[in-house]
């Protein structure tokens, strides 16, 4: 995948993401998702892969991490905003994120630096999806399950780009 097909993939995602969600705001604000376990596990890793993503797209160094640190900012922000905008509480920042976070900031800009961010960003998104997967495949009626339906497809392309990503790292 080179920094062309990630730009048209990230056009096309967060174009179909902002449409999808906009749509379902005014919706979620009157559904009892709020309070459920699946907006606080959602919410936990995706504010983490957003606090993540904005420092990545100050500190990374390689072209695709830049630009996918960049994509995931603004789709962390944009179902964070979503949840917390419905009236959901922001969840307490597991340690293992914590030291993550501390430990990317305290690194200098460069490889060793995107090759965290990168895996970081694999490891809360294969977490995610399950998470996503999981809600989907209870067949529960309800917004939370229009939520993880239409994330998943959004999680998956992601994983597609972050293993692209990894892979152009190491040529």
């Amino acid at each position: 995948m080179t920094t062309t097909d990630l730009n048209r993939r990230r056009v096309l995602l967060g174009g179909a993401m902002a449409a999808a969600f906009t749509g379902l705001a005014p919706v979620i604000a009157n559904a009892n998702i709020v309070t459920s376990d699946y907006a606080d596990k959602t919410l936990t890793i995706g504010l983490f892969s957003g606090d993540i993503s904005t420092l990545a797209s100050k500190k990374a160094v390689h072209p695709m991490v830049q630009q996918f640190a960049r994509l995931e900012e603004g789709e962390a922000t944009a179902v964070g905003g979503l949840l917390l905008g419905a009236g959901a509480a922001k969840p307490e920042r597991p340690k293992e994120f914590a030291h993550t976070l501390a430990e990317l900031k305290k690194m200098d800009p460069g490889t060793k630096f995107d090759l965290l961010y990168v895996k970081s960003e694999i490891d809360g998104h294969e977490a995610l999806l399950k998470i996503q997967k999981q809600r989907v495949k209870e067949g529960k009626t309800g917004m939370d399950t229009t939520i993880a339906t239409i994330l998943v497809p959004f999680i998956e392309s992601h994983l597609v780009m972050l293993q692209a990503v990894r892979n152009s790292m190491a040529t």
